[in-house]
């Protein structure tokens, strides 16, 4: 999650988890179907605060090799950034490694891990530290690339853990398909499907387009929203 929308973009899902996590008693799941995007893809997005100004501009891109995928994000302003590659299994999405890269006020903080199949080893800071997987989990820098595979349908309800590593922890994310609604960016106006996504008292909005690509339109992470400028070069 964003320290402030002032002081860095890290814009995503990840912001999503800066709750303490608690064990929720829920059935979580693979929530991966099928995959919508082909080897190559990149997706710009405007960022805009609350009060409406602008709050920076994202990249989310999408690259094949050899069975897998790297799903990268970058959000910029005019002296933060924030970057992230996750790369997952091309079927199931689940994470091999993770690097992230956040640039605020001058500071460089920086976070490496690599997924075994019960733990996984995070690096960051100099020290190095070892978290437990649970059943059922997808890596937090990954979040926008996995909900948009979920098989889309009116009230549907999927749980998954995600793992963030940046502050070695994990937490039980909910997706609830709330129908269909018309969604307008930048980029035109689509039909698209409103995703909600809770964690914790953390509530957010997603907005995935109701066609074979499953595009993401709009994403509204309580701080700061994402909007479509072009539609994707693939």
């Amino acid at each position: 999650m964003p320290r402030t929308a002032a002081a860095v973009l890290t814009g995503v899902a990840l912001s999503l988890l800066a709750v303490a996590c608690s064990e929720t008693q829920v059935e979580t799941m693979d929530v991966v179907g099928s995959i919508p995007w082909g080897d190559h893809e990149e997706a710009h997005y405007r960022l805009v605060n609350r009060d409406g100004s602008g709050a920076g501009s994202g990249v989310l891109r999408i690259d094949g090799e050899d069975g897998r995928f790297r799903l990268s994000q970058t959000y910029t302003d005019n002296s933060n950034s924030d970057e992230s590659t996750v790369l997952v299994e091309a079927d199931t999405l689940k994470p091999l490694s993770v690097r992230r890269e956040i640039r605020r006020d001058g500071d460089i903080e920086e976070v490496e891990a690599e997924y075994g199949p019960t733990e996984v080893k995070i690096r960051s800071g100099g020290r190095q530290s070892f978290l437990s997987l649970p059943e059922h989990f997808y890596d937090n820098e990954s979040a926008l690339f996995v909900w948009r595979t979920i098989p889309f349908r009116d009230g549907l309800v999927l749980h998954h853990y995600t793992i963030l590593t940046n502050r070695r922890d994990s937490a039980v994310v909910t997706l609830e398909v709330a129908g269909r609604e018309q969604v307008e960016v930048p980029a035109g106006t689509f039909e698209a499907w409103r995703l909600e996504i809770r964690s914790g008292s953390v509530r957010q909005v997603a907005w995935y387009a109701d066609s074979e690509r499953r595009y993401l339109l709009k994403y509204d992470n309580s701080e700061q929203v994402f909007e479509l400028e072009t539609m994707p070069q693939e």
